[in-house]
């Protein structure tokens, strides 16, 4: 792996029922620490599809850039010991870097 690629991450996502259960003023909290931590992080969001309406095992699909895998092991801790996401999102995440050569002409 080049150490001066940003690591993309590749993400899906469902929503469980404890999260839709926290109150108005708990989600708020929730989501202002997560942004907050990513942004401290260098996350850029590249995209996120919502797919509730069209997918019964996912509800969002998403593609992150990170400045480095050191970051996404801070946000993993992050995720993990702080958040406790593993309660309120049941996820599947796949790491890599971005490829563009002849087949994609950028």
């Amino acid at each position: 792996m080049d150490d001066k690629k940003p690591i993309i991450r590749l993400y899906f996502a469902k929503i469980k029922e404890a999260f839709y259960n926290l109150s108005e003023e708990e989600k708020s909290e929730f989501m202002r620490k997560d942004r907050e931590q990513m942004d401290k992080l260098g996350m850029k969001l590249m995209m996120t599809i919502d797919c509730r309406w069209s997918n019964e095992e996912w509800d969002f699909v998403g593609v992150e850039e990170w400045p480095t895998i050191e970051a996404l092991e801070k946000r993993a801790k992050f995720e993990k010991e702080e958040l406790e996401t593993f309660r309120y999102v049941e996820s599947k995440t796949y790491l890599g870097t971005l490829e563009i050569g002849e087949y994609g002409k950028e």
